[in-house]
């Protein structure tokens, strides 16, 4: 992952209603493994998802990848000199349901556009965000916008050389 994108897990919120009765402010993530991992693949086994209506929403917004796409995963990718935002869905091996969901914005594209559009699918479908820290947002760009800006891709681009200089010091 690049340092000035901006990670975001898709949860279906009628999966975390349907486990928890209402939303919390925060799902368990962990990176111990040395990978992001969180538990939001039980909220997509709740919501039994089909990909079928999402996929070619996803292809309208951003092209697909040449490579990693088969029957169980779908990958989307648009990279350039000045742009690097994409996205991933996996399915379930056996009912072909979405088992998880998430994607990254280029904080350096200009109005974030991709990121804008992703916001308005998640409204449109009923979906929350989850950010690096497990914190649950809602598809509301101001809401999104204070989790980017408290996130090091936001303090990278606001100002590389002190990124640098925090992680030297760490």
């Amino acid at each position: 992952m690049a340092v000035y994108q901006y990670f975001l897990e898709v949860i279906p919120k009628q999966g975390i209603l349907k486990k928890h009765k209402e939303i919390p402010k925060k799902i368990n993530v962990s990176t111990e493994t040395g990978y992001f991992e969180s538990d939001s693949e039980i909220y997509w086994i709740e919501a039994k998802l089909n990909p079928e209506n999402i996929i070619p929403k996803i292809d309208s917004i951003i092209e697909r990848a040449n490579w990693g796409n088969d029957k169980t995963n779908f990958n989307w990718k648009r990279y350039t000199e000045t742009l690097d935002n994409d996205a991933s869905i996996y399915l379930n091996e056996t009912d072909f349901t979405i088992k998880e969901f998430s994607f990254r914005a280029d904080l350096r594209e200009n109005n974030l556009e991709f990121l804008k559009n992703m916001i308005n699918l998640a409204e449109k479908n009923e979906w929350l965000f989850m950010d690096r820290s497990g914190k649950l947002m809602n598809p509301n760009f101001e809401e999104i916008k204070i989790s980017i800006q408290n996130s090091n891709a936001y303090s990278f681009i606001k100002d590389p050389h002190k990124f640098l200089d925090n992680l030297n010091s760490k």
